[in-house]
């Protein structure tokens, strides 16, 4: 989720997810990690793994379909050929030819079709070699996100505790101990936000002093009385 998706709207009642909108945060200003490059290399190789393997069902039954037509157009190449012994036609010689030109297709057709399952096995044993490996990486590139996520809130949570205490109407000290509104003003501050704050908090005088205050774009709607 951005950083809008969580302080987009700011106004009573509101629920934060704090780890998650601390996260958002480090994102909208793209804080780099120590686990980065690792991180890029790890998903890289885990999508190599992730080649689809052709059917062997498929594969075999298109081996047997292709000796199948094979074992026809040789049945009747020597029909013919043996037409030919017993009367020389000028029709059943051009018909020899398309018959031998059909079974010189039909033999290319079979050895594919055999070429094309024994890949298909081959690769199938890859992928079931590769299964530990894959489970390997899985494990690895969960342990990396986490790193980086603890990171990157290590790194903004004191910039977010700063703006925490600056918030106006607010008496706390440190993003975890502050109300959701002040926790929600302190982390449009820090971070980057696009679209426009729908602010109706009743925190500042005029919209022109949030937006300043929040360096962001906002809408204020002036909130309804107790």
């Amino acid at each position: 989720m951005s950083l809008y998706d969580h302080v987009g709207v700011v106004a009573p009642g509101l629920s934060l997810r704090r780890a998650d909108a601390l996260a958002a945060v480090a994102r909208s200003l793209d804080v780099e990690t120590s686990v980065d490059t690792e991180r890029r290399e790890t998903r890289a190789k885990l999508e190599g793994l992730a080649e689809p393997v052709p059917s062997r069902t498929a594969g075999r039954r298109r081996v047997a379909e292709t000796a199948t037509e094979l074992e026809s157009k040789r049945e009747r190449v020597a029909t013919l050929r043996g037409r030919l012994q017993e009367a020389d036609d000028g029709s059943l010689r051009d018909e020899y030819r398309d018959a031998i030109r059909e079974l010189s297709e039909a033999e290319t057709d079979h050895v594919a079709a055999k070429e094309a399952l024994a890949e298909a096995r081959r690769r199938a044993r890859a992928v079931r070699d590769s299964r530990e490996t894959r489970l390997r990486l899985e494990d690895r590139l969960g342990n990396l996100r986490r790193t980086a996520r603890r990171e990157r809130l290590e790194t903004v949570e004191p910039m977010v505790d700063a703006a925490v205490a600056k918030v106006p109407d607010s008496d706390a000290e440190r993003y975890a101990d502050a109300d959701p509104i002040s926790a929600a003003l302190a982390l449009i501050r820090i971070g980057r936000v696009e679209p426009p704050i729908v602010l109706a908090c009743g925190r500042f005088e005029s919209r022109r002093e949030a937006a300043r205050w929040l360096d962001a774009s906002v809408y204020r709607i002036a909130p309804e009385p107790p």
